[in-house]
């Protein structure tokens, strides 16, 4: 390689420039490769932390009332009512699987508050009694569900 350039042919100052060129070129590689990445992640991790944190803050003001037994004067939970309070929620519902008196319903693709809206809707305005559920968040923050809701 130093054949190629004549390195030893080569005057003080174009050493001194090819060196200056070739570190340029080092550091360049060196940030594109291993700092750049970095930065990227750090920014990607920070927005995953704010959504996290918005949804914590959603579960956890929504937890205590899930809990609560008092039903508000309105259609007894059905395969109607649940139909008719995802529709108002605006959520779309995938698949509903009935089974001996209860409902088992899969939700895709839907925002944290959203979901949570329409599981306390179903149970404080239509008595529905939560028997398991089964929630993932994908990649891009928006929740996939299944849940098992008893009917009366």
């Amino acid at each position: 390689m130093m054949n190629l350039l004549r390195w030893d042919e080569r005057e003080l100052y174009e050493k001194a420039v090819m060196a200056a060129i070739g570190a340029a070129l080092v550091l360049a590689l060196i940030y594109m490769i291993a700092v750049k990445p970095v930065f990227a992640a750090h920014k990607t991790a920070e927005t995953q932390v704010t959504k996290s944190l918005r949804d914590y803050e959603i579960v956890s003001k929504a937890v205590p009332r899930l809990g609560q037994s008092t039903v508000a004067a309105g259609t007894p939970f059905s395969r109607a009512a649940l139909i008719s309070a995802a529709q108002r929620q605006d959520i779309r519902l995938s698949r509903i699987n009935p089974d001996d008196g209860s409902l088992t319903v899969w939700i895709d693709d839907v925002e944290t508050a959203k979901l949570y809206g329409l599981i306390n809707t179903l149970m404080t305005q239509n008595g529905a009694e939560l028997s398991r559920a089964s929630i993932s968040a994908d990649d891009n923050g928006l929740l996939s569900a299944q849940l098992t809701l008893k009917t009366n």
